[in-house]
């Protein structure tokens, strides 16, 4: 492991899995979360030290692939780095391997940095960068292409912001999307395929009590691959919450 890279492993636990006995794509996001924060815990950077300075971390993009998610009671460890910093934002890449060292999956994301008061971005100065130090290799080059939204949603699916919804920043904690997104696609897909892309950018946050929709439209994409578009909105602010793709592919 190189000195700028982090690892963290884990046990997939029953309650953990879908109906499948598989992780589910929110636990897979949760572990490469868990593993990101435990990185910045590591280096210093840790969460009472931000939270004193009313400064902290938002997740801006993921982009997730998968060629299987592991299942009850598998070992699996996540490795973790920052490829670069970039005024307001890190840019974090992280590989998902079983207990054999094959590669079950990787995932590009792209963190803002900003002031938890105001919620405006922030420059990332030298103190914050420097102790992650950098490892140039993206996990997904080229992983962010721009997204499009469903033009006809053929699936609306509604959500309340709940209590249990929240994080540290007091709004709907980013796996809360893509649970309200993927909620949005047939059970019979979800039986029948397992998310092997999930690509997804947040705009504006959702707060305790907000009514979310989320939208759905299949499109064509061949070679047995699903593939949907999905946005989520909150109605009642008029805001675009989320753009998404994701492809599904058959077990």
């Amino acid at each position: 492991m190189l000195a700028s890279t982090y690892q963290r492993s884990y046990e997939v636990h029953y309650y953990e899995t879908n109906f499948m006995l598989e992780a589910s794509p929110v636990t897979v996001l949760g572990y490469l979360e868990e593993t990101a924060t435990w990185h910045s815990e590591t280096v210093g950077n840790t969460i009472a030290r931000l939270n004193a300075a009313g400064r902290g971390w938002v997740v801006y993009r993921y982009h997730l692939q998968m060629n299987r998610y592991p299942r009850w009671r598998e070992k699996i460890t996540v490795s973790t780095w920052v490829e670069r910093f970039q005024r307001c934002f890190a840019y974090r890449n992280f590989y998902i391997y079983d207990a054999g060292d094959n590669l079950l999956g990787r995932a590009a994301s792209v963190w803002i940095f900003l002031d938890t008061t105001s919620k405006k971005p922030l420059r990332i100065p030298p103190e914050i960068s420097e102790p992650y130090g950098l490892y140039p290799e993206p996990a997904i080059p080229g992983g962010f292409g721009e997204l499009a939204g469903p033009e006809s949603p053929t699936i609306v699916a509604a959500f309340t912001v709940g209590a249990a919804d929240m994080d540290i920043n007091h709004h709907a904690n980013n796996k809360r999307y893509i649970h309200w997104l993927l909620e949005s696609v047939p059970l019979e897909v979800h039986r029948q395929a397992f998310p092997a892309t999930i690509e997804v950018i947040y705009k504006k946050d959702a707060r305790y009590g907000d009514h979310i929709l989320s939208q759905c439209q299949e499109v064509k994409a061949g070679n047995g691959i699903r593939q949907y578009l999905h946005r989520l909105t909150c109605p009642e602010k008029e805001l675009e919450l989320t753009l998404a793709r994701t492809s599904w592919q058959e077990r």
